[in-house]
């Protein structure tokens, strides 16, 4: 059974540098599509829109444009390694248990007010690049995943004891590199942070008139996933 697969496995090589062969010799090295990466590290401007998702109580920061800045190092071969810090131009609602349920004002009651509330964010991780260490038709396409934290710096809970402070998010996605050729080159990426929340204990007590944001059959925890898109120019630099 070893030897059996040992001849398949083999065999399957040898297809694979017959047809790596083959492609070798059906270009002419100025008329291939592919390109040589020269430039092992990179530096990116980038701005784009941050798809906040909606949690039960809908009081986390909320969608907004985003702006950051991303590096990226190839030590070699397709691998890449990236760190990327960015803000988000959001905002949040504030909700206070103590309100009643009903009032003059409208339907929801306990909201406090909506408050500017930017998000900031910070990732490492690893792309891979599917090309290798070169480009198709001068485009290189990545998946990534990595993780980072994400924080609205506040340290202090709001008046219904919720605070968002700084979480752990868990990062992946994809993006594709236009290289042109020179220093600069143009990319697109499409980056989800997941991350959960937490309720107060406050959510569940009941206000004067006996009224709750949340009954009991509320988890206190929720997962959110937020994905961003993303354009940016990168400055290429080291051979």
């Amino acid at each position: 059974m070893i030897r059996r697969f040992t001849l398949v496995v083999v065999a399957f090589g040898g297809v694979c540098l017959a047809t790596r062969g083959e492609a070798q010799v059906g270009y002419e090295p100025q008329r291939s599509p592919f390109r040589d990466l020269r430039e092992t590290q990179e530096l990116t401007l980038f701005t784009g829109y941050y798809r906040a998702k909606k949690d039960p109580a809908r009081i986390v920061p909320r969608s907004g444009p985003m702006a950051g800045a991303l590096y990226q190092w190839r030590p070699g071969g397709p691998a890449n390694l990236n760190v990327t810090l960015g803000r988000v131009s959001s905002e949040r609602r504030v909700l206070d248990p103590e309100q009643p349920a009903t009032c003059a004002a409208g339907t929801d009651c306990k909201l406090n007010g909506v408050y500017r509330w930017p998000l900031y964010f910070a990732d490492a991780g690893l792309a891979l690049a599917l090309t290798g260490a070169r480009s198709f038709y001068r485009l290189v396409p990545e998946v990534r995943a990595g993780m980072g934290v994400v924080t609205d710096f506040h340290t202090q809970p709001d008046i219904g004891d919720f605070a968002f402070g700084t979480r752990f998010a868990f990062t992946w996605g994809a993006g594709i590199r236009w290289v042109p050729g020179g220093r600069y080159q143009l990319r697109a990426d499409i980056t989800n942070h997941l991350y959960s929340v937490r309720y107060p204990a406050s959510y569940y007590l009941s206000a004067p008139d006996n009224s709750t944001i949340f009954t009991t059959r509320q988890s206190r925890s929720a997962w959110l996933n937020n994905p961003g898109f993303s354009i940016g120019v990168s400055y290429l630099f080291s051979r």
